[in-house]
């Protein structure tokens, strides 16, 4: 069955790339982008091209972005065909822009200024808005990458970082984000609504230890399937899934509720509050009280030796006799309990951060008293994880880590 069901994806690749009637117009089964990860940073981002003459530039991946593309405005400018977006034309009326951007007491037009949310800052950052022509990568199977990419004129935005004291400017490997928020302005909405595709984000974060040296994430816009090379069926099919809980809706960031952590039949109780997933977090952040019972019961389930801490983290192992992706017996597996009882399980190769040659430590931080929520689930604990979600069925689904099925996020999907 297993043999039957990877000769069907393979089937369906040929036929694909062999069709002499396949358009770049036609409409894609889901867009599908490449998405890297830069060690020194710690950042998961995306390349893309803008207009006519500004290729392959680096976007940040932020869920919790909701603007669709906010770039620097030096880095927008570069491109020779944005345009200006004014105030009471209908780009700017359908972006509800900021109460009193646009003055109705002149016969100018000023730009149209909107505020967007970013992971990177915790006010939202005044945008100007443009249009501009984005090219998407896209598939008609699931797998593989299909012609060039599809030009959309959207409506992206802009803001001067660099010259604006009370903002950070991105970090130098992007300059800007790729915003897959749950508003109506994020990437993945202005995308499904032009092709009529299910508004649903997928994401399979790409870890530098695994997978093919050559190979990229995933990030997919309108829905599955979704093929794994090594895997022989849609890797929907092992997903199991929660409730998407609601969220500010000028924000929109993605909530789940857990339950508790359980480690070996030990349980770490939570306070009932929501639990953030956020790409742009390295490492999963834990309020105070639940990060010290979650590493003393690691630390109790474990048979590794301890040794110093090696900051930022709190604690380190031995690593010695682990084994490249640090699974079995030795290593206790983190269980999320979700609500519906569904179980996101972390790995040795998703709980533990190899620091050097012979020290590995517990990938977990501490977010002090003062943290609004239980927990943020950060990139690390994601890595080779298959996430969506379904944002018309308020759903989000999970595989745990794709190295038990001898697969992984580092993929190459050239053929």
């Amino acid at each position: 069955m297993a043999r039957l069901g990877m000769i069907n994806v393979l089937c369906v690749i040929i036929f694909a790339l062999t069709n002499p009637s396949h358009s770049l117009h036609q409409k894609p089964q889901a867009f599908l982008q490449p998405i890297l990860k830069d060690i020194t940073t710690n950042i998961y981002y995306s390349p893309l091209s803008i207009g006519a003459n500004v290729h392959n530039i680096n976007l940040a991946i932020d869920l919790g972005g909701s603007a669709p593309l906010l770039l620097t405005c030096a880095a927008a400018a570069k491109s020779r065909s944005y345009h200006p977006i004014k105030c009471g034309s209908s780009r700017c009326i359908q972006a509800k822009p900021d109460p009193f951007s646009c003055p109705t007491n002149t016969s100018k037009k000023p730009a149209c200024h909107k505020s967007f949310s970013t992971s990177f800052t915790e006010k939202p950052l005044k945008a100007r808005l443009l249009r501009d022509t984005v090219s998407l990568l896209y598939t008609d199977n699931g797998f593989t990458y299909m012609g060039g990419g599809i030009d959309m004129t959207m409506t992206i935005a802009c803001t001067d970082v660099n010259v604006d004291p009370l903002v950070k400017p991105f970090p130098s490997i992007v300059v800007g984000t790729l915003g897959l928020a749950k508003t109506h302005m994020a990437l993945p909405s202005q995308v499904v609504s032009l092709y009529k595709l299910p508004l649903k984000v997928a994401i399979c974060l790409p870890s530098p230890n695994s997978g093919e040296s050559s190979g990229s994430g995933s990030l997919f816009i309108g829905g599955g399937p979704y093929f794994m090379a090594l895997y022989p069926e849609d890797i929907s099919k092992i997903f199991a899934s929660t409730p998407l809980l609601p969220s500010d809706q000028s924000r929109g960031e993605y909530f789940i509720d857990v339950n508790y952590i359980q480690i070996s039949g030990k349980i770490v109780p939570f306070f009932k509050k929501s639990t953030k997933i956020c790409t742009l977090a390295p490492y999963t952040v834990l309020h105070s009280s639940i990060y010290k019972a979650l590493v003393l019961a690691f630390v109790e389930k474990a048979t590794m030796t301890k040794v110093p801490a090696v900051k930022p983290f709190g604690s380190c192992f031995s690593s010695k006799g682990l084994g490249r992706w640090m699974m079995g017996s030795r290593v206790p597996v983190i269980e999320l309990v979700l609500r519906g009882g569904a179980k996101w399980k972390i790995y040795g190769s998703n709980s533990l951060v190899k620091v050097s040659k012979d020290v590995v430590c517990l990938g977990f931080m501490d977010g002090g008293v003062n943290l609004p929520m239980d927990m943020i689930i950060g990139g690390y604990q994601m890595e080779d994880n298959f996430v969506e979600f379904d944002v018309e069925a308020s759903k989000f689904s999970f595989t745990s880590s794709l190295l038990l099925i001898n697969s992984s996020c580092s993929q190459s999907r050239h053929f």
